[in-house]
């Protein structure tokens, strides 16, 4: 998990709605705020399962990928929202799409 430090609170989100810019991928969808320090939130929805285990996992695999991925990204806030179908893959290609991701951004 990411320190605190690193995390996007909820009072930050709105302020990412209003300044914007969206980045997609297969499984992954990214909302990026320009900011001086780079902040992160993971959000995965009932849609991709109803199980709340199920999402903590997803949850938890792409706050471990981006921990590797820090130092390569830019500073902002960043939403990762997840698509349908991110519950099935696994290590390597799951960063090799972040990656991808945060490239393009």
């Amino acid at each position: 998990m990411l320190s605190k430090n690193k995390r996007i609170s909820r009072k930050l989100f709105k302020e990412n709605i209003s300044k914007k810019r969206y980045f997609n991928s297969k499984h992954f969808s990214i909302q990026v705020t320009p900011l001086n320090t780079a902040r992160f939130a993971v959000s995965v929805s009932k849609k991709i399962s109803k199980k709340a285990v199920v999402r903590n996992k997803i949850r938890r695999r792409v706050y471990a990928m981006i921990k590797k991925l820090i130092p390569k990204i830019e500073p902002g806030l960043y939403l990762i929202i997840v698509k349908p179908g991110a519950e099935n893959i696994k290590g390597e290609e799951l960063k090799n799409e972040l990656n991808l991701l945060f490239e393009s951004c």
